[in-house]
């Protein structure tokens, strides 16, 4: 009888190993612990039994090292029927997951993929994993995780889909805060993020002379870098931002902002919430499912930003440390790695004894 395990993350994103490594977690708290194997990108650091190579890639899509991941496909499917694995999760999207999952196809393993971006940001990588999303979803896929809601209403096969919460962030902040009446844009920079829209908002701002500075702090190219440096209210942080940072800067921020012209979710939301800092988001994507108007941010339609000067006119320090603890009493519950670990532990234990059935 097949009875164990196996999970896989071929990817090097930071915030997705992390995730990996609460799904681990997850195992080894269970009656699992014994019961499964981990592959896993040849630079992800980990150290535990079990565990073995399964990318060299430095990219999750087209990369020279592409062919080695290919080739090793072929002795990771004998791992897989001497370790008697019936479920196999491959936890990231990632070109050598097809390699891997067609040559598992003879061997009835059922096939759990996680998808974080069921619509693909606007850019140059759109058009793959569009391709990749229609062949796991259509073909390859015997269940599929996703942490959109109102994506996977659009789905034809919604009988696959299982919706998680995201989360797996650490918690950094318990006590609720005022801020310092800054508005923090935080993470790469991409066009669909809406820095055009981030300008009309500051110009707005400034026009009334609202108290209110502006960060932008992330790598990636600003093109109209010139018209925020007019502003003595914009900070520009135009590179990598390490950990350090990363917390001063959540810790002093207000609001943090989201104009984005598209989303799906956005781990900004909840590395925000991990510093319980309220969010300010645009109704776009499912960002709406993780902001509650009142308790932990505001949504407002579309590039109103006048309604967000009218939030930011009206907000005062009472209702900031309000929107400060709630998200400190519901991150615990929703978004932490404890809630992670949970929410996975109970779906393994399900996909496990259902297996066994």
């Amino acid at each position: 009888m097949r009875n164990r395990i196996a999970i896989v993350c071929n990817s090097k994103n930071p915030d997705l190993v992390e995730y990996f490594k609460c799904k681990i977690e997850a195992l080894k708290q269970s009656n699992l612990k014994d019961d499964f194997i981990i592959f896993k990108n040849k630079e992800i650091n980990i150290c535990d039994k079990n565990i073995y190579n399964s990318s060299y890639t430095e990219s999750s899509f087209f990369d020279k090292k592409v062919p080695i991941d290919f080739i090793k496909s072929f002795y990771l499917i004998f791992i897989l029927l001497f370790n008697k694995v019936g479920v196999i999760h491959f936890t990231t999207a990632h070109i050598s997951n097809i390699f891997l999952s067609i040559l598992l196809k003879p061997f009835r393993i059922k096939q759990i993929f996680t998808i974080h971006d069921l619509v693909p940001h606007p850019g140059r990588k759109a058009i793959f994993i569009n391709i990749y999303n229609e062949f796991v979803i259509n073909i390859l896929s015997d269940e599929i995780i996703s942490f959109s809601k109102n994506e996977i209403k659009k789905q034809k096969n919604k009988e696959k889909f299982k919706y998680f919460t995201l989360s797996g962030f650490k918690q950094y902040v318990n006590e609720p805060k005022i801020g310092q009446k800054i508005i923090l844009f935080f993470g790469r920079i991409e066009k669909y993020k809406g820095l055009d829209n981030l300008l009309d908002l500051i110009k707005k701002a400034n026009k009334i002379n609202l108290d209110y500075k502006f960060i932008i702090a992330g790598k990636g190219n600003i093109e109209n870098i010139n018209e925020f440096e007019e502003y003595r209210n914009v900070e520009i942080i135009n590179r990598f931002i390490n950990d350090d940072e990363v917390e001063k800067l959540f810790q002093k921020a207000t609001f943090t902002i989201l104009p984005y012209d598209s989303a799906t979710q956005s781990g900004v939301t909840i590395l925000s919430y991990a510093y319980a800092t309220p969010i300010i988001a645009y109704d776009v994507g499912s960002l709406k499912e993780y902001i509650e108007n009142n308790s932990n941010g505001f949504v407002v339609n579309y590039k109103d930003n006048n309604k967000i000067i009218d939030i930011l006119r009206q907000i005062d320090k009472k209702a900031i440390k309000l929107l400060s603890n709630n998200i400190i009493r519901e991150f615990k519950i929703n978004f932490s790695e404890e809630a992670c670990k949970l929410k996975y532990k109970r779906f393994y234990l399900e996909k496990m004894e259902s297996k066994n059935d």
